[in-house]
């Protein structure tokens, strides 16, 4: 999936430069490019937009929030890809017996599957925000399907919990000319992070923390799931394993925790 993406941004990239070029002579009729300017230009261009593309803190296709303000020690956790079951409704149960808040980014297909359990989340007081229908990437996707991905999700989180969701997490994180535009057009603001663990990749528990403990920073937001894409028996147990003591471990170094929300609200206090 993101060795095709990347051919079609080289290819793009590749355009893109002879385009560069043609125009170059036809403002400059005198000018000859070097042999080696167009593989210059092709590079320059590939490395920008695929930095756009896969960053999850670039603005160049859009501004994206991806860390608070660095004027007290707050995180905000966020979990993706759920509902899955037992997991999310595990971690709610984790983050209420550590009294912790924390944002969900819930699949559209997911809530079809287990609908109750988004109830559990907005009981423990959490944060409820869109993470699109599919899980299909968004960077080459025209705003008509970006905009079917967005609404189609929101219309289940209204149908179940009666409130309309106003953050909206690309799947991946990875962005395009259409995205962060159409995203705001649907009322929502774009949501990124400081630091993804990678726990998806089950490296274990240890390591989930260890990787935790690495990206606590002032006003980060941590990335992690509570599923994994569209897989229906995904195993999230090294989450759960690692949770209590990432919990226990902040709260040690003197860190509390915010939803997304309060985050970016304490963040333009102090600005």
């Amino acid at each position: 999936m993101k060795i095709k993406t990347g051919l079609a941004v080289s290819v793009f990239s590749l355009s893109f430069t002879f385009s560069i070029i043609l125009f170059l002579k036809m403002v400059f009729p005198g000018l000859k490019p070097g042999t080696g300017s167009a593989p210059i230009i092709f590079l320059i261009v590939q490395t920008t937009l695929l930095w756009g593309v896969f960053g999850p803190k670039s603005p160049l296709f859009g501004r994206v929030f991806w860390r608070g303000s660095k004027g007290w020690p707050v995180l905000a956790l966020t979990f993706d890809d759920g509902p899955t079951e037992p997991y999310t409704s595990a971690v709610v149960e984790i983050l209420k017996q550590y009294d912790v808040r924390a944002t969900f980014f819930l699949l559209g297909r997911k809530l079809e599957l287990y609908p109750e359990v988004i109830k559990k989340i907005a009981e423990g007081g959490h944060e409820i925000g869109n993470h699109g229908y599919s899980h299909q990437v968004l960077p080459l996707r025209f705003p008509a399907i970006i905009r079917s991905e967005i609404q189609r999700t929101e219309e289940l989180i209204i149908a179940l919990t009666g409130r309309k969701p106003d953050l909206f997490r690309a799947p991946h994180g990875w962005k395009g000319p259409f995205l962060v535009r159409t995203a705001k057009r649907c009322g929502y603001r774009v949501i990124s992070w400081t630091r993804g663990v990678r726990d998806t990749d089950r490296p274990g528990s240890h390591k989930i923390i260890e990787r935790s403990l690495k990206s606590m920073k002032i006003g980060a937001i941590l990335l992690f799931h509570d599923g994994r894409g569209l897989e229906i028996k995904p195993d999230c147990s090294q989450l759960l394993k690692a949770l209590p003591v990432i919990i226990d471990k902040a709260r040690r170094l003197g860190f509390k925790f915010m939803t997304v929300s309060e985050l970016m609200a304490a963040s333009e206090v102090n600005q």
